[in-house]
């Protein structure tokens, strides 16, 4: 490159885009931040949704579950609101995608794992919350904390 005036500058490689980043949780939704109680409640959160494992409440269960700790604890606890609405709208999400696969009959077999793979994930959620670490949902998480703010 010259410095001189009046001579074309070449241009050099383009600046590599930032790669986009989640925030870190506030204070209050953090883990660290929260009593040994709150992290018990927060991982029954996650574990309530496999209330839809269960024969006689099948997917209601599964959004059931999480939305009576979200209704007990909303007021008292935004840490245990967060992780029960986490966990009540991926299942909520879980059950219609399921209702949505189910309609042509070959796909019935990708619609029990997409349930499945939603019981995975909260029951996964709720070791990392009982362990002590922060826990998002991919997808759900940042929306559930812009809804709570």
């Amino acid at each position: 490159m010259s410095d001189q005036p009046g001579e074309p500058q070449k241009a050099g490689p383009a600046p590599a885009s930032p790669q986009p980043t989640v925030p870190p949780l506030p204070p209050e939704l953090q883990t660290a931040n929260a009593s040994k109680e709150d992290r018990k409640w927060a991982m029954v959160g996650h574990l309530a949704a496999l209330a839809g494992l269960l024969p006689f409440v099948a997917a209601v269960g599964s959004i059931l579950g999480p939305l009576i700790v979200w209704l007990v604890k909303k007021d008292s606890s935004p840490f245990v609101a967060f992780h029960a609405k986490q966990s009540m709208f991926l299942q909520i999400f879980a059950v219609v995608a399921a209702g949505i696969l189910v309609v042509p009959i070959v796909t019935i077999p990708l619609s029990i794992l997409v349930c499945l793979g939603a019981m995975v994930y909260a029951i996964y959620g709720a070791i990392q919350v009982s362990g002590g670490k922060d826990f998002e949902y991919y997808w759900v998480g940042p929306w559930v904390r812009r809804s709570m703010m």
